[in-house]
């Protein structure tokens, strides 16, 4: 869903910071990965649901998060799906 760095005028400002997925970028609030990527930001709190989570290793678990902000993995510990540093 992100966009390369290097395409930030021809994908997103020439497009009135409508990414190609259809995400608009807040250009005084914006996220950029570590490979680069320009991301949508993040929603905080995380919205209560099921999600797939992994720390591109070994492990990919549902995440279930609460509506009262509680959260449980179906399987594996934290460490499991954490971005480790590179």
């Amino acid at each position: 869903r992100g966009v390369w760095l290097r395409n930030y005028q021809s994908q997103l400002v020439d497009r009135q910071y409508v990414a190609p997925l259809g995400w608009k970028l807040d250009p005084n609030d914006w996220w950029i990965e570590e490979h680069g990527l320009i991301m949508e930001s993040p929603q905080f709190p995380v919205p209560p649901g099921r999600y797939w989570v992994t720390g591109g290793r070994q492990v990919t678990t549902g995440l279930t998060i609460d509506a009262q902000g509680g959260w449980h993995l179906d399987e594996g510990t934290l460490f499991d799906v954490t971005h480790l540093p590179c």
